[in-house]
């Protein structure tokens, strides 16, 4: 039986490339950190602000496009980045 530190030690704990490339894209474009989530039918994106959500809810094909999103795309708001 593996131990728990052996188990761990083998993880790879480098976030998917999705995630990597929406957390840059909202950085970059709005100058603003966000917590993005990835689940088995959906990317989850939390911002901090109700009107930063607005903002990339209208800009959502953008986003889709740029980043190469191909599931549901969930915004939120609250405890982004």
């Amino acid at each position: 039986m593996d131990s728990i530190q052996e188990i761990l030690g083998n993880k790879d704990f480098t976030p998917p490339s999705e995630i990597t490339t929406i957390r840059a894209y909202i950085e970059r474009r709005y100058k603003s950190k966000s917590y993005v989530k990835l689940q088995r039918d959906a990317v989850i994106i939390s911002v901090r602000d109700s009107a930063l959500a607005a903002t990339i809810h209208l800009e959502r094909q953008s986003l889709l496009d740029a980043c190469g999103i191909t599931k549901r795309l969930v915004i939120r708001t609250g405890s982004g980045g």
